[in-house]
């Protein structure tokens, strides 16, 4: 499993917040929450266009490293360590059109279409979803969960991403998120 593919992951959030409004995602109340029920919630969300500053920070990190070869162990998991503590900060500028009427593609995320919603519910301004995606290698999986709140100009949430591979085993990671309008955009 890459570090880089886990920290592409990490971008996420911003794109399952713009599927953001009352009462979740599954309007039809089948228990399934379709790409077209999310595409749905995302129509109806309204940011605030102007230059967003992004934090992402790793609280924690825990990599099963069982199915490793013997000289691999050890040294995995303190590659993975090391990403404890860092924060990863960006800016972006999120246009008047993108503020009115977030796309779907806006929330994809991964670079596959393989994500199902469990649980996607943002009513009232809090945070709460649980998502499932599988890898483009077979057996992979990860499993998102995440709470928090949101305005049309912040939000705040924590992150729990578990992520296995017949492969490599399985890593856990929980991570802060917030982002925050900080002015127009520039240029």
């Amino acid at each position: 499993m890459k570090v880089l593919r886990t920290v592409s992951i990490l971008a996420l959030p911003l794109m399952v917040l713009a599927a953001c409004s009352g009462g979740g995602a599954d309007k039809d109340g089948d228990g399934k929450i379709s790409k077209d029920e999310v595409a749905a919630e995302a129509a109806s969300i309204k940011f605030s266009p102007g230059e967003w500053e992004n934090k992402v920070e790793i609280v924690d990190v825990k990599f099963d490293d069982s199915k490793l070869p013997p000289e691999a162990k050890g040294m995995t998991g303190a590659i993975v360590k090391q990403m404890v503590g860092q924060v990863q900060t960006t800016k972006n500028c999120l246009t008047k059109e993108e503020a009115e009427k977030p796309g779907a593609d806006f929330l994809a995320g991964a670079e596959n279409d393989e994500c199902s919603y469990k649980k996607f519910d943002l009513s009232g301004g809090k945070i709460d979803a649980d998502i499932a995606c599988k890898g483009k290698e077979a057996g992979q999986q990860g499993d998102i969960k995440l709470t928090g709140s949101y305005t049309a100009t912040s939000y705040d949430m924590q992150m729990n991403m578990v992520m296995a591979s017949p492969q490599s085993g399985s890593m856990t990671i929980s991570a802060k998120n917030s982002a925050k309008r900080i002015g127009e955009c520039k240029g």
